[in-house]
C-alpha cells in the first residue's frame, strides 16, 4: 500500500461515518440476533463479525470491489453489468440486497458532486435506466479506481468500514462502551488482512457466499415486533 496524501484523504472521506451513504440505518440481520438474546456479549459480536468477514464479505463484496476496480481501469462497462447481476442474485435476503443497492446509489450520487469521470457517469446512467442496480461494493470499487487507489488499500478500507458500521449498530443495540468497541476493531485487524489477501486471490467466477444463518436472520428482521433499524 502506497497512498498519496490526496488518495488517503479521499479514502478517509469515503469511509467516514459523516459520509451520507445511509449505511448506518441497516443492521442486515444483526438486530434479529440481538433482540431475542442470540448475541448478548461483545465476544459473540466478534464471532459474528468474523464469520461475516471471512465467509461473506471476503468471498463476495470484497471480490466485487477489486473486480470493479479492474473494470474501471479497462473501461469495461459490460463486466460491471455482469458483476451487478451476480451480486443481485447472490444476495438472497431482500434486506441485504436492498441495503447494498441503497447505500451504493447514495454513495455514487454524492461522489458525483465531488468528482466526475465518464465511467462514473455511465454507471449512474445505467442505474437510472434500471439496467444496473448500483451495489455498494461496485460503487466503492469504481470510485477508488477513479482516484488510482491500489486494490489492497481499497479492500482494507472497505472491510474496516463494513466492520465499523456493524460495531456501531451493535453499540446501539447492546450494553458495551466505545472503548470495548475500539478493542474489538483492533482485534479484527489481522482478520481484515487475511480477508483482503483472500479476496485479492479471487476473481468474479470465484465469488460465493454461504452464511445461511445470517441470511435467514436478515429475512426475519422485517417481522420483528419492534425495530431500531430499517428492514
Amino acid at each position: 500500500m502506497n497512498l498519496t496524501p490526496q488518495q488517503l484523504l479521499m479514502l478517509t472521506q469515503l469511509t467516514d461515518s459523516m459520509f451520507p451513504s445511509g449505511g448506518f440505518v441497516h443492521s442486515e440481520g444483526l438486530e434479529t440476533y440481538v433482540q431475542p438474546g442470540e448475541i448478548e456479549s461483545i465476544e459473540q459480536v466478534e464471532a459474528y463479525l468474523t464469520t461475516r468477514l471471512r465467509y461473506d464479505w471476503a468471498n463476495q463484496d470484497m471480490v466485487a470491489v477489486h473486480v470493479a476496480m479492474s473494470a474501471y481501469r479497462d473501461e469495461d462497462m459490460p463486466t460491471i453489468h455482469v458483476l451487478d447481476e451476480r451480486l443481485t442474485a447472490m444476495k438472497i435476503a431482500k434486506e441485504t440486497r436492498l441495503a447494498s443497492s441503497r447505500v451504493g446509489r447514495q454513495t455514487l450520487r454524492t461522489i458525483l458532486l465531488l468528482i466526475n469521470t465518464p465511467f462514473l457517469e455511465d454507471y449512474q446512467q445505467a442505474i437510472s435506466n434500471k439496467t444496473c442496480i448500483g451495489h455498494q461494493a461496485i460503487v466503492f470499487g469504481v470510485v477508488c479506481a477513479s482516484q488510482s487507489i491500489d486494490p489492497e488499500s481499497a479492500l482494507t478500507a472497505y472491510a474496516y468500514n463494513a466492520l465499523s458500521s456493524q460495531v456501531s449498530i451493535a453499540l446501539k443495540l447492546m450494553r458495551f462502551g466505545q472503548t470495548q468497541a475500539q478493542q474489538l476493531l483492533w482485534h479484527m485487524q489481522p482478520k481484515i488482512a487475511d480477508a483482503v489477501s483472500h479476496a485479492l486471490s479471487c476473481q468474479m467466477d470465484n465469488m460465493q457466499s454461504f452464511v445461511p444463518s445470517i441470511d435467514i436472520h436478515a429475512m426475519q428482521h422485517e417481522y420483528l415486533f419492534r425495530r431500531l433499524f430499517n428492514s
